[in-house]
């Protein structure tokens, strides 16, 4: 059993029949990459077996649900944290279980911290907040396949690679963005985001693709980092991890310039891009006007006390 796994039940008893059995990835995957990751491949575009792994994985607190001696779902759950539920056909109990889950979960939570709800499917967002959750945030996954574009920058800016001394830079851009931009509920700390560009440069910079499709635009009067899009690969496709303009630089086409830049570059190698997006976001405009589609929402909640 994982290390972090140790400081979780191997046996849960819900009442009624119900229980919960602790299972390690290897052995959860196999459950929860059909009922859970096959049943809502669509609202992410794509699950990949590999990436379905790497969540269980990651988590490392897989439960399946048992009801006498039948298997009928499984849960990623932990103290403060629960994610992914699914049922097993014929049963249909998704809402009581999912009662009995946050009964649960209250009882195993720290009191003075939020329950945190991850990824739920538009389709059961309703059961949730029946059951007092609240929505965090709401995103959609959008694609479109890739092609040869031409890419035109406006004037008064250059377009160039991202380096290591930009790192504080960016930082700052995109908190100002964000700080700007009325879908964005919640701000990281500047170190969030320096940290963010760093796994970019330390993951990502050496994949050729990546490098030329993530873009630091310059402004030439002032040499201030007034643009960025940070790319990584994810399910063998390019992912936009962030797109930031500065809100005085908006409205002038360095949005667009760096996604055509990325679909364009992106062509060489792949044949699809992908970005996730909050619900509220103005930008899904731009994106779907660049031949983007979305799905259904996914819904982040939390649970108080």
């Amino acid at each position: 059993m994982a290390e972090q796994s140790q400081l979780l039940d191997d046996l849960i008893d819900l009442g009624d029949g119900l229980r919960l059995v602790y299972k390690e990835p290897k052995e959860y995957i196999r459950y929860y990459s059909i009922y859970y990751g096959q049943k809502y491949a669509d609202y992410f575009f794509r699950r990949s077996t590999e990436t379905m792994i790497e969540v269980a994985s990651i988590f490392d607190c897989g439960y399946l649900i048992m009801k006498e001696e039948n298997i009928i779902g499984g849960v990623f759950l932990k103290p403060n944290f629960m994610s992914d539920l699914f049922v097993i056909p014929p049963y249909q109990g998704y809402k009581g279980l999912a009662h009995k889950l946050l009964c649960h979960l209250k009882k195993i939570s720290k009191p003075e911290e939020k329950i945190f709800l991850r990824e739920i499917v538009e389709e059961h967002v309703a059961t949730y907040i029946q059951k007092g959750c609240e929505v965090n945030e709401v995103n959609y996954w959008m694609i479109r396949p890739t092609q040869s574009l031409e890419a035109v920058l406006p004037e008064g800016y250059l377009s160039r690679s991202v380096l290591s001394e930009d790192i504080e830079d960016i930082a700052c851009l995109i908190m100002k963005a964000y700080k700007a931009n009325p879908a964005y509920k919640q701000i990281g700390t500047k170190e969030d985001y320096a940290n963010h560009v760093k796994e970019f440069i330390e993951k990502y910079q050496t994949n050729r693709i990546m490098d030329e499709c993530s873009r630091v635009i310059v402004e030439q009067s002032t040499t201030n980092i007034v643009g960025v899009c940070l790319h990584m690969e994810f399910e063998q496709y390019p992912l936009i991890m962030s797109l930031a303009v500065d809100p005085e630089h908006q409205q002038k086409g360095i949005g667009r310039f760096l996604l055509t830049n990325s679909i364009n570059i992106s062509s060489k190698e792949y044949p699809a891009t992908r970005l996730s997006v909050l619900k509220d976001n103005s930008a899904i405009k731009l994106y779907e006007s660049l031949g983007f589609i979305k799905n259904k929402s996914i819904t982040d909640m939390y649970l108080v006390y």
